[in-house]
C-alpha cells in the first residue's frame, strides 16, 4: 500500500508491474525515496537517503545483486515513456530536447536513448524519475541563520537543495522572516513550485521560463520583487542577469551542485557568482558537512583558500 503522496504522485507513469513492487515498499522506504530509475533490461533502482539500491518484487531493497530483482524489459521502457508524454511526444518536443520530460505534478523525468538530429530523443534506453518532495520548516535553521542578502543554496545531488529552497521561499514569503518578501521565482523546469500545486508563500510569483537568465530579467522588469530565487545558475548568460538584480537591489537566492567545498571555485560559473559580490552567504548542506547546515561568508571561503 502506498501512503506517501509524494510517491503517489508519480505513479501514474510507471507499468503495473514496477508500480505492484513499489506497493510493497515500507512506509520508511516510500517516505524518503528520491528517485526512480529505469534501464532497459536492468535492474530497476531507487534512490533512496541518497544511496542506491535495488527493488526486489516483494518490495524489498538491497544493496547487491540477488535473486528477485525487478528487471525493467524493453517493453516496460517503452510504456513509461508513453505515460510519461501521455502518449503525444509532440507536445514533450522541447522538453526532450534538453532530456527531460516535465510530469503533471511538476516532477521531473530525465530521460536517455538516441538523441537524432533537432534534438528528437528516441530508442529511450533509461528513465528517472525524480520526486519533488515539499518538506515544510526544513529551512527553519537556515531562516535563523540569514541576513538578509543573496545566498547560495549549494550540497551534492540527492541532498535536498531544492525541497531547501522551495521552504526557504514559502518562510520569505510568509513573513517568518521577520518581513513579508515579494518573491519571483523562476520555475524553468517546474520543479520548484511542483507545476503550480506546492506551497511557496504568500507573497510569491512563479514564471515558467525555459531560458532563466530571461526570466530573470522580466521578473526584474515587471514583478519589482525584493528576491529572485531559481535552481542552479549554469551560464555566462544567467550569470549577467543576475548582475543586473544586484545592481538593482535585488536580492538572489539560488542552488549549486557540488561535492565540496573546492567545486566552488573550480567552476567557473559559480566562482563568478560568488567573486561579483551577489552572494553574501553560502548554505553547505549537511552532507558535505557532516552534520548541521553551515553557513560561511565568501570571505570565510576565501580563507579556505577554496576560491
Amino acid at each position: 500500500m502506498i501512503t506517501d503522496s509524494a510517491l503517489t504522485n508519480v505513479l501514474y507513469a510507471l507499468p503495473p508491474r514496477i508500480k505492484g513492487a513499489l506497493f510493497n515498499l515500507s512506509p520508511t522506504v516510500q517516505q524518503n525515496v528520491a528517485e526512480i530509475r529505469l534501464r532497459k533490461n536492468l535492474p530497476l533502482t531507487l534512490t533512496v537517503y541518497g544511496e542506491t539500491v535495488f527493488l526486489k518484487n516483494d518490495g524489498q531493497t538491497c544493496f547487491k545483486k540477488c535473486d528477485g530483482l525487478v528487471y525493467v524489459s524493453d517493453a516496460e521502457i517503452t510504456e513509461c515513456f508513453n505515460l510519461l508524454c501521455d502518449s503525444s511526444i509532440f507536445a514533450h518536443e522541447n522538453e526532450l530536447r534538453h532530456g527531460f520530460v516535465i510530469m503533471k505534478n511538476g516532477c521531473r523525468a530525465g530521460v536517455c536513448g538516441k538523441l537524432c538530429d533537432g534534438g528528437i530523443m528516441q530508442n529511450i534506453s533509461s528513465i528517472n524519475i525524480r520526486i519533488c518532495r515539499e518538506i515544510k520548516g526544513c529551512a527553519n535553521e537556515l531562516l535563523s541563520l540569514y541576513r538578509g542578502g543573496g545566498l547560495l543554496i549549494a550540497g551534492p545531488p540527492a541532498s535536498g537543495k531544492t525541497t531547501m529552497l522551495r521552504d526557504f521561499v514559502r518562510q520569505l514569503s510568509n513573513g517568518l522572516g521577520g518581513r513579508i518578501n515579494r518573491v519571483a521565482v523562476i520555475d524553468s523546469r517546474g520543479e520548484i513550485s511542483g507545476g503550480g500545486m506546492l506551497d511557496l508563500g504568500l507573497a510569491t510569483d512563479i514564471l515558467n521560463a525555459e531560458q532563466k537568465a530571461h526570466g530573470v530579467e522580466i521578473a526584474l522588469r515587471t514583478m519589482f520583487p525584493d528576491v529572485i530565487a531559481f535552481d542552479e545558475i549554469g551560464n555566462t548568460d544567467e550569470l549577467k542577469a543576475v548582475s543586473q538584480c544586484f545592481s538593482a537591489g535585488v536580492k538572489i537566492i539560488t542552488t549549486a551542485h557540488i561535492e565540496s567545498l573546492y567545486d566552488l571555485g573550480q567552476r567557473e560559473v559559480t566562482n563568478q557568482l560568488i567573486k561579483s559580490g551577489v552572494i553574501d552567504q553560502i548554505a553547505v548542506l549537511p552532507k558535505i558537512t557532516g552534520g548541521k547546515i553551515t553557513v560561511i561568508t565568501p570571505k570565510e571561503l576565501y580563507a579556505k583558500a577554496v576560491v
